[in-house]
This record gives structure tokens, C-alpha cells and sequence, in this order.
């Protein structure tokens, strides 16, 4: 018989304890009438089950702190940065939906918590996806392209990225958001993998990309820096902490690592 275990996620961020997401075993776990459960899948055995709380409602001494997706990428494992990613796709879609699109009328949940249905006309709403592309440039010296978006943390540098638009395959997409963000002009483009990152909820989809220019000018709006960036240059630059790159399991950080061709250094005096 398999057991059930309880994530608990809130408007602060996912429950966590220590360097990993916290459980509530499913005997122990007492719902709250503003409590949303949704199922989420089966792993060996147990049954794991997602509960939208009012962080409020759980002072539970087990529960040190609620983390943000961004930082839970910096230390989960696979396994759980993967179970976490579903729920908050989920939870961010059930948190902004409230309401029928087509007539306004209140929407309860069904299918396991992965619909909603309308209390008047029984219209049935499932979650949205966004596809966003991601790329890894690199120039004819076999240079790397890293950027530092206006919204990142001090010295922190990642390969660029942005949503398709309507009616735009993904190939342009990567070629018109390089241009966009860098002036840089770019070639063939190779599909590399994707990764879900849900916020809000878009797929992101990973490429690499050809520069056919070099010049690079930062759109002054979402890029606030560019650089070029060999081998040698980022080792030098990471061991020195002059600047930082995404970590953990996100699909920047497999960009950055599949170019490099090894596991990447950290800096020198952590």
C-alpha cells in the first residue's frame, strides 16, 4: 500500500527544511477550509499530493522556511526540483484563475485539481502553457554569449532568453530575441532540450545559436550588460566572483555547461 505524502506550498514560496522540501505524511495532515489539493503523480511508493496554503495557518515547528523556485534550483535534487516545478505551475494557474473567462461566474476545482469548472455553465478551464525560447550564442572564436538582465542579482550573468510570439516558430523566436536583446545577428539554430519554469507558466525551450555578428549593444531596457566570454575568460571570472551564473538544474546552467564541456568552477574564496 502506497503512502501519501503532503507538499505544502503558499504564497511565500514551497514548505522546506533543511535541503529539502518538506512533507506532511498524509494521516498527519489536516486540511483548512481555504486549503486547494491537487494531485500531482506516483514515485515508487508513494502517492504525492499538492496542498495550496495561507502560510498563516502553519506554524508547524518542522517547516524552517518557505523557498522561491529560484532558489530551490540551487540546491534541490533532480527528483524534487522536477515535483516542485509541477506544483507551482500548477498552484500559480489555480491562484490566478478564479473566474470562468466567459461569463465571470466562480470556477471549482476537478480532475484532481488539474481542472476548474464553472459553477453556471460547467465550461471546463485546464492550465496554459507559454513557450519561451533560451540560447546559448557562440561566435566564430567559439565565444559564449552572456548577458545581465536588469532583474538579476549583482554580477550575475546568463545566456539570453524570451517568449515566442503568435505565429512564430521557434527558430525566429531565438533569432529575433538575440537581436533584440544584443544586436547580434544569428544563424542556424539547434534545439538542445527544455525545462518547464513556471512564472508564470512557460516552457522553456533551449537552443543553441550561431552568431553570424559580433557587435553587441544591449537593448538598455531588459539588458543592462553583454559580454563575450572563452573558456579561459569565464574560469577566470567565475574563481574570481566577478561574476556568478545560474546554478543547480536549471536549463541555463546546461547551456552554459554543454558549451564549456565541463563541470564549471566556482569562486575561490566560498
Amino acid at each position: 500500500m502506497n503512502s501519501t505524502k503532503v507538499m505544502l506550498i503558499s504564497d511565500l514560496g514551497a514548505a522546506a527544511c533543511g535541503m529539502e522540501l518538506y512533507f506532511v505524511d498524509g494521516p498527519s495532515y489536516v486540511a483548512h477550509d481555504s486549503d486547494r489539493l491537487v494531485y500531482l503523480g506516483t514515485s515508487g511508493s508513494s502517492d504525492y499530493v499538492l496542498a495550496i496554503v495561507d502560510a498563516e495557518n502553519y506554524s508547524n515547528a518542522d517547516i524552517e522556511r518557505w523557498i522561491s523556485l529560484r532558489e530551490a534550483f540551487t540546491f534541490l535534487s533532480e527528483v524534487q526540483a522536477e515535483l516542485l516545478v509541477e506544483a507551482q505551475a500548477i498552484s500559480n494557474w489555480i491562484r490566478s484563475e478564479r473566474f470562468c473567462p466567459q461569463c465571470g461566474s466562480e470556477v471549482r476545482s476537478s480532475t484532481f485539481g488539474w481542472g476548474q469548472r464553472c459553477v453556471l455553465n460547467d465550461h471546463e478551464l485546464f492550465p496554459r502553457t507559454d513557450p519561451a525560447i533560451i540560447a546559448s550564442v557562440i561566435d566564430r572564436h567559439d565565444r559564449i554569449l552572456l548577458g545581465a538582465n536588469a532583474t538579476f542579482r549583482t554580477h550575475m550573468y546568463s545566456v539570453l532568453a524570451g517568449f515566442v510570439e503568435a505565429g512564430e516558430s521557434l527558430e525566429s523566436a531565438v533569432r529575433r530575441e538575440i537581436f533584440e536583446e544584443s544586436g547580434v545577428h544569428v544563424g542556424d539554430v539547434a534545439y538542445r532540450g527544455s525545462q518547464p519554469w513556471p512564472l508564470p507558466r512557460s516552457l522553456m525551450l533551449g537552443f543553441a545559436a550561431e552568431a553570424i555578428s559580433e557587435e553587441l549593444i544591449p537593448d538598455g531596457a531588459e539588458i543592462k550588460d553583454l559580454r563575450w566570454f572563452s573558456r579561459e575568460d569565464l574560469r577566470l571570472a567565475l574563481e574570481s566572483g566577478t561574476i556568478d551564473i545560474p546554478r543547480g538544474v536549471s536549463i541555463a546552467h546546461a547551456l552554459i555547461r554543454s558549451w564549456y564541456g565541463e563541470p564549471l568552477p566556482e569562486a575561490l574564496n566560498k
